[in-house]
């Protein structure tokens, strides 16, 4: 299992996704001499990178969406037994044992609420496999965690 720990101060950012693999895992020290993209009021951007024309396209998660950046921890949650409970004539039911669940606990250490896909030269279309991926993965997402009226379905 999983739980993320939320804390005061993690931060609003915007991920990129870039064109390319870069292998390297961890924080780098973005400065303007290598990255320092510039906005246009359409929602595009345009950038270079290692002397590449990058230009990206700002894509908005849907209304009660959030995007969070974590970080692994060795932190851990160890179940506690559950407290007794009683019944009608105050008579102690039965407890059955709980068994340990190994929780680990994950950082919160930034939330977006957009993302910008970058493509070569040209702006990423829908059949762009980023944005058409995050599209699909909204929908999904939508389709597992919403629940069916039943009285919707009854004839009338």
């Amino acid at each position: 299992m999983q739980a993320i720990s939320s804390t005061s101060a993690a931060k609003s950012l915007t991920p990129n996704i870039l064109p390319c693999s870069i292998r390297h895992s961890g924080p780098v020290g973005i400065t303007k001499q290598y990255w320092s993209p510039t906005s246009s009021s359409n929602g595009t951007s345009s950038a270079y990178f290692r002397g590449r024309k990058l230009r990206g396209k700002t894509v908005k998660l849907p209304a009660g969406y959030e995007g969070v950046l974590l970080e692994k921890t060795e932190k851990q949650i160890i179940a506690k037994p559950a407290a007794p409970t009683f019944d009608e004539n105050g008579e102690l039911e039965e407890v059955t044992a709980v068994q340990d669940v190994e929780t680990k606990v994950m950082d919160r250490k930034a939330s977006f609420e957009e993302v910008v896909v970058w493509g070569h030269d040209a702006l990423p279309e829908g059949g762009d496999e980023f944005v058409k991926g995050l599209g699909e993965w909204m929908g999904f997402a939508e389709a597992i965690h919403t629940y069916d009226d039943v009285d919707s379905d009854a004839p009338s």
